[in-house]
């Protein structure tokens, strides 16, 4: 890739690129290095669809800022309308798991929160009869909204001169 050797301040997604920096001046220059390596390179811009020098980013269906990154607002608010009736069909729990599954990250125990959930949607075309929505569903479907409705989910930035301990909530050893 023409930006390599740039990850400490430059993401590449297909063809959408982020400079983020830690001061403004840091910014000019880290902007500028990745400008004239595109031109260097032939590459061209579409001016209409740059962003220069933003402190907020929308993003992959998530605000990035300087307190951290969180989930669009208007995301959150869509899956939280989805339908989910007193008894909904496998593809109504399919599309609420889905929907609400982009965000598992924001989330402490995810998987154990969902367990009940995916153990009723996890079924191939041939055992799709077997689903079922009882109350454990119903309410580890209430729990995930009412935390993605809550006003403290943001992931902030890690703190290189912290200590952390990585968790994982996937695995039984």
């Amino acid at each position: 890739m023409v930006v390599n050797n740039r990850e400490h301040y430059c993401l590449v997604y297909l063809d959408d690129i982020i400079i983020f920096s830690k001061s403004f001046d840091e910014h000019l220059k880290h902007l500028d290095e990745i400008l004239s390596t595109l031109h260097k390179h032939n590459f061209q811009l579409n001016p209409a669809k740059c962003s220069l020098c933003k402190q907020q980013i929308d993003y992959l269906g998530h605000t990035t800022d300087i307190q951290g990154m969180k989930p669009l607002h208007d995301n959150i608010k869509a899956i939280q309308e989805l339908p989910l009736p007193h008894h909904p069909t496998l593809k109504q729990a399919n599309e609420f798991i889905g929907g609400i599954g982009w965000y598992r990250k924001f989330f402490k125990d995810f998987a154990k929160i969902a367990a009940p959930i995916h153990a009723v949607t996890n079924l191939n075309k041939n055992h799709k009869h077997k689903f079922y929505w009882g109350e454990e569903q119903r309410n580890a479907a209430n729990k995930l909204k009412q935390i993605i409705s809550g006003p403290d989910l943001v992931l902030q930035f890690p703190d290189p001169t912290s200590s952390y301990v990585l968790s994982t909530d996937a695995s039984n050893g």
